[in-house]
């Protein structure tokens, strides 16, 4: 199990009390990751929060979510002494943001992508997108373990979400097969740059 928890732009204000809260609901001496939600006001001072919590034992790596560029990626490392482990962003094959997950490798840092199947409202749309059909049928996968086989071989950590545990173990379920060059090539060719979220 590895927990993952965030600092909310209404925490902002007093992100080590956030922190501690966040330690607190869960029960726990430790978050294996914790984030701040999306760039804000006062973006230094929660990163030397997690920072400090990382010091502390508190929390074991840290990271941020919801920065899309270069420009916002580079204003975080002009002051972070503990680089990001990851960018959690919007990631899908319709918004691949190969530019970013490139520039962040030369730190080490990892694109993690939620809604990976494209969120709610629109995974039918990926699930049911010819490219990915066909590839999930040449392999006899489902279109989800497809796109999640992407995710991986294209080097992004997916978090898929779901309560049903049908669909968890099928998530789980990658080991099986791996997408050719010319199949990664296809899906990567399916990059739109169209975002369903705004924040």
């Amino acid at each position: 199990m590895f927990v993952t928890s965030k600092v909310m732009p209404s925490s902002y204000g007093d992100p080590d009390a956030a922190i501690q809260a966040s330690l607190d609901a869960l029960g726990l001496d430790y978050i294996d990751l914790m984030l701040i939600h999306q760039p804000g006001s006062n973006d230094r001072a929660v990163y030397a929060a997690l920072e400090r919590g990382v010091k502390s034992g508190r929390l074991r790596s840290i990271g941020i979510s919801n920065y899309y560029t270069r420009r916002q990626l580079d204003e975080v490392l002009s002051y972070a002494h503990i680089v990001p482990a990851v960018i959690q962003n919007e990631n899908h094959i319709f918004y691949q943001n190969t530019e970013l997950q490139n520039y962040a490798a030369k730190f080490g840092i990892v694109i993690e992508s939620w809604y990976p199947f494209g969120g709610r409202g629109h995974t039918d749309e990926s699930f049911a997108h010819p490219v990915i059909r066909a590839i999930a049928a040449r392999h006899a996968a489902t279109p989800a373990q497809v796109i999640l086989r992407w995710h991986v071989q294209a080097g992004y950590v997916a978090v898929p979400g779901s309560g049903n545990p049908a669909h968890i173990a099928e998530n789980l379920s990658l080991d099986g097969f791996e997408l050719s060059a010319d199949e990664m090539k296809q899906i990567a060719a399916l990059n739109a740059r169209r975002r369903y979220e705004n924040w």
